[in-house]
């Protein structure tokens, strides 16, 4: 995908989608708070119960899943565009050196390579409806933890009705800092619940536009990859795009010999196309 205020929009529509799902779980928490706001410490554990049987989580969890299930098919839908694009990019150069062009419709190989990176990009999203994946990093005991959505939940609860039974705390000041916490964290993926072998966690929202990214990113070098392979080529062309990080300054917008491209890629300590890097390679 070469329009880069396109590339931008598309992201930015899957970030404020989970966005909006994150600041609904919030308020879905504070107004569980608020149910014991001024009540008799003899009423706080039946709220307590009536809270914690209810549906809301359930029904919170129910959403993500649905939200996925959205964002999952317009993903694949994407990555078949940049697919095609990338392809309709080559056909110029098909014909300039009488070479057949195979559009990415009628090419098999294309849309299986496509297919698998599809595959590898949804994944990581079908895996966050996981309900151990999804929740809060809070602080306990000088210690940041995480606690999937329900726990968290449950325990915000648990310690809403521990104020309002032993009043030794202000209550109004003890769930303010409470929701602080909840709100500085947001709705957060454990990695470890869903690919990684570790304990880092991402919010959900910059996690789903950071794997689309990543998807559009793997379906624009694979492709290219074939293209140039296909065409010929015998060197790449980097995008360029606004605010570039320092590392990558003197390279995007540069083109270079296959070999030459190849011994400056080895030696960035981040690669072009790894690690959060925007820019595409392109075949010439």
């Amino acid at each position: 995908m070469q329009d880069e205020k396109k590339l931008d929009k598309i992201l930015e529509k899957f970030y404020n989608r989970y966005n909006r799902y994150n600041t609904k779980v919030i308020k879905k928490l504070g107004n569980a708070i608020k149910e014991f706001d001024g009540i008799k410490p003899s009423d706080a554990h039946i709220i307590a119960q009536q809270l914690k049987y209810g549906t809301d989580i359930d029904e919170l969890l129910n959403e993500l899943s649905s939200i996925n299930e959205k964002s999952i098919e317009e993903l694949y839908t994407l990555l078949d565009e940049v697919a095609k694009e990338n392809t309709e990019f080559a056909e110029i150069y098909s014909k300039a050196k009488n070479k057949e062009f195979i559009s990415y419709e009628d090419n098999t190989q294309l849309q299986n390579i496509v297919n698998a990176i599809k595959i590898q990009t949804t994944g990581n999203m079908i895996n966050i409806t996981n309900t151990r994946a999804v929740g809060f990093t809070l602080k306990k005991d000088d210690r940041v933890i995480f606690k999937p959505l329900k726990r968290a939940y449950n325990d915000l609860i648990d310690e809403a009705v521990y104020n309002v039974s032993t009043g030794q705390e202000n209550y109004q000041s003890a769930m303010r800092n409470v929701m602080k916490q909840l709100a500085d964290s947001g709705v957060r993926i454990n990695e470890n619940k869903v690919k990684y072998k570790s304990d880092y966690t991402r919010r959900i929202d910059s996690a789903v536009r950071q794997n689309v990214l990543e998807g559009v990113r793997q379906v624009n070098i694979q492709v290219q990859q074939e293209v140039g392979e296909l065409i010929g080529a015998d060197g790449v062309e980097i995008s360029a795009h606004s605010l570039c990080a320092e590392d990558h300054l003197d390279i995007q917008g540069m083109q270079f010999s296959n070999k030459q491209f190849e011994r400056i890629n080895d030696d960035l300590d981040r690669p072009i196309g790894t690690m959060n890097c925007r820019h595409f390679i392109f075949s010439i």
